[in-house]
């Protein structure tokens, strides 16, 4: 049994005193990683948005928080909208977890998309779908878990103006490629199981703020969390929620 932690939508400054919506993102991280360090995580994934500001400062607060809290611990990162900047490439480029190069653990491979398009907008790129399928054939033995930043399915709330482009390449797309056992994404800054494809899609809480999904833009009155997700060996897994005051 592997137990991974998604982690997602930091949002972290150069200001580490800066708050948003009544939350600090900085001193909220580190509720929530002091809290994944008793989970004893054999990895971490971060589904994108580290940075609010797109500074350098911001990336290095995420790495020294890393190191403060679980220094022996492994972490991958993909890049969400608000990390089209040098200094993700420059602070994350080591971590960042690319199509067609996926991070191994036991039994199970793990592949990561870069959504990233126009303001918080998305697209999926089918070089990319392409790498992640050959990578896949190449271990036919593990299971495979594909993570991206952007939402798959609408969230029937204003969130869905910043969704992807094109979901209808990646439905099809998972249609074909049967290895894929379980999908997950942040952007949405909510806790969220649906089905595309038939496949299993979860969301994580952000670490920072979270998003009410109505109508109209709202912040929801919940703390901030993250998801664990228990791989087996068989290719099963469990998943939940923890959040922290």
């Amino acid at each position: 049994m592997t137990r991974l932690v998604q982690l997602t939508d930091c949002h972290l400054c150069a200001d580490s005193g800066q708050s948003f919506y009544n939350v600090n993102p900085y001193k909220a991280l580190h509720r929530v990683l002091s809290q994944v360090a008793k989970d004893a995580p054999d990895g971490v994934l971060v589904t994108g948005d580290i940075s609010g500001d797109d500074s350098a400062q911001s990336y290095q607060h995420f790495i020294a928080s890393m190191k403060l809290f679980l220094p022996d611990c492994p972490w991958r990162v993909i890049p969400g909208n608000h990390d089209k900047n040098d200094a993700f490439y420059e602070a994350m480029g080591q971590t960042q977890l690319q199509a067609g190069v996926p991070w191994s653990l036991p039994k199970w491979h793990i592949h990561g998309l870069d959504t990233r398009l126009v303001a918080a907008r998305g697209t999926v790129r089918e070089n990319e779908l392409a790498s992640v399928a050959a990578a896949m054939a190449e271990h036919p033995q593990s299971a495979h878990l594909v993570a991206l930043h952007h939402h798959i399915q609408p969230t029937h709330s204003w969130m869905d103006q910043h969704s992807l482009t094109n979901p209808d390449v990646l439905l099809a797309w998972l249609a074909q490629n049967h290895r894929v056992s379980l999908l997950i994404h942040g952007h949405v800054h909510a806790a969220l199981a649906y089905t595309a494809s038939q496949k299993t899609v979860l969301a994580a809480p952000s670490t920072c703020w979270q998003w009410a999904l109505n109508n109209d833009f709202a912040v929801a009155p919940l703390a901030p969390g993250y998801r664990v997700i228990e791989l087996a060996d068989d290719g099963s897994w469990s998943s939940w929620i923890r959040r922290v005051e």
